[in-house]
């Protein structure tokens, strides 16, 4: 799966440019109940703006909350942030958060533009999806994966289910691996009775 089938893109987000003051800011996020905004000049991704910058500058400053308020952002965001681009595979932006501890992770195009972020509610909504949580599943457990995967959607197949996500994941234990279907049928019952007589 790429960046660009789980991204947030751009027309969907609140973004601020690099001469928003601090008031506006703060004001966004906190309407909007968010944790930091993108910055964007133009086309581009600049940097991110957090609350947690702000507040920090703040704690040391001398000046009056009224000056302080009036500042530019663009003195207290953070731009030397790492980015995807939208045609990378999923795995990659997925790393970049759990290493980078970010709230989000910026994408690119072709272009150098800014596409939009990626987010762990996006991460967890799509391996939400996958695993088939909150619709009709099998979860099968098998030994070796060679051959097996094909006679096990096979035999989902020719019973008329339609098969529509697959995931295989190693629970290492006994070197066994769930292979774990997200299924559309009306009974699927009959099914799980058919793959238990085929050995599943």
């Amino acid at each position: 799966m790429l960046v660009k089938n789980i991204m947030i893109p751009k027309e969907k987000l609140t973004v601020v440019n690099m001469h928003c003051s601090v008031k506006e800011a703060i004001d966004l996020i906190d309407s909007k109940n968010l944790l930091s905004l993108p910055v964007v000049e133009d086309k581009n991704f600049v940097g991110v703006i957090s609350k947690k910058y702000i507040f920090e500058d703040f704690f040391y400053n001398k000046q009056s909350k009224e000056e302080f308020l009036q500042r530019p952002i663009a003195e207290f965001m953070k731009s030397k942030i790492p980015h995807v681009q939208k045609e990378d595979i999923m795995e990659v932006a997925v790393s970049m958060l759990q290493e980078q501890n970010r709230q989000f992770i910026p994408v690119i195009d072709d272009q150098n533009n800014f596409a939009g972020i990626v987010t762990h509610k996006a991460v967890f909504t799509t391996l939400t999806n996958i695993m088939g949580f909150g619709h009709t599943r099998i979860v099968v457990s098998i030994h070796e994966m060679k051959g097996i995967l094909a006679r096990l959607t096979d035999i989902i197949s020719r019973y008329g289910a339609n098969i529509i996500s697959i995931a295989a994941v190693d629970i290492e234990v006994m070197d066994l691996r769930q292979v774990i279907l997200r299924v559309d049928i009306k009974d699927v019952t009959k099914l799980v009775k058919k793959l238990e007589d085929n050995g599943f």
